[in-house]
């Protein structure tokens, strides 16, 4: 019989240039807070299994299987990013294996424009260092440069953890701006945790989710897309306002 004082374990869910190594600062300090904290690889991370398609039902059952070999009994679900669709895909196909609550981080609110859609996957073609370069400046937020420098290698760390073959990039980039989180339907209390100054995906997007989701909003004020790693502190303190 399940204990029902114990903390549920959590599971983190990295992004589409991510990897477990993006989260680890939050994942640091949640389990200082009491928590099991797992982050599984997610495609095409390198390290993670191959998909037979990049598609939602496919990327649910990778989770639901993960969920399943770990002997977990209901945990969290808490995505960044793409992860945040990976996330909404498998609550809609395994609900019964996961808590009532479940984060949304930087959620993706609205579906990327089709022009911008069909030039996202040439990214596996563009040097690595290039694009993390260009990616992470548009997406951080703070003026430190010493934060910078660290978010910059971090992310190039990641990027070297994806598959040399190109295919599997870009038909996970084509899983990423296909879909957005309001595609699925959630039947669990659910929390959108962004920046406020998102360069990604706007408030007013955000906002519109939430309204459509019937989820509850935090916004992180004086970060944007990378709060994970600008503001880890605060992330996690917001996780576990919204989960204790």
């Amino acid at each position: 019989m399940a204990n029902p004082t114990k903390k549920p374990a959590l599971i983190l869910v990295h992004g589409f240039r991510g990897s477990p190594i993006g989260l680890q600062e939050i994942a640091q300090i949640l389990e200082q807070a009491g928590y099991q904290v797992l982050i599984p690889p997610i495609p095409p991370f390198a390290g993670a299994q191959k998909l037979p398609s990049y598609t939602p039902d496919s990327y649910a059952r990778y989770l639901a299987d993960f969920v399943k070999q770990q002997d977990l009994n209901r945990p969290i679900l808490i995505g960044h990013s793409m992860g945040s669709l990976v996330v909404a895909a498998t609550l809609k196909y395994y609900p019964e294996l996961f808590h009532q609550k479940a984060i949304l981080m930087s959620p993706i609110s609205k579906r990327t424009a089709v022009p911008f859609r069909m030039i996202a996957p040439l990214s596996a073609l563009t040097p690595k260092a290039a694009v993390d370069y260009i990616t992470t400046k548009f997406l951080f937020t703070p003026h430190d440069k010493a934060l910078l420098k660290h978010v910059l290698e971090v992310t190039h760390d990641c990027s070297n953890d994806q598959p040399p073959v190109k295919s599997e990039v870009i038909q996970a980039a084509k899983f990423s701006t296909s879909y957005a989180i309001t595609d699925f339907h959630i039947p669990k209390s659910v929390l959108l945790l962004a920046g406020a100054n998102d360069r990604l995906i706007s408030q007013a997007q955000t906002r519109a989710a939430a309204q459509q989701l019937n989820a509850k909003l935090d916004f992180l004020p004086n970060t944007g897309h990378l709060h994970n790693y600008e503001q880890p502190r605060e992330t996690a303190n917001a996780i576990i306002d919204f989960i204790k």
